[in-house]
């Protein structure tokens, strides 16, 4: 029996840190679009103002 507690035990922190790195990259991956998105923005507004003059 005990060697089937320390398989669960390994899985289940093995899915846990799989999931922490997972849960980072997500993030990371948030904030680019965010950035992009702000970059996109910053350019239309100048067109803008470059077509309104």
């Amino acid at each position: 029996m005990k060697p089937i507690a320390w398989i669960a035990a390994t899985l289940a922190l093995s899915l846990t840190l799989a999931g922490c790195n997972t849960w980072t990259g997500v993030k990371q991956d948030a904030k680019e679009v965010g950035t992009a998105a702000g970059k996109g923005v910053e350019k239309a507004g100048e067109k803008i103002q470059g077509v309104a003059k």
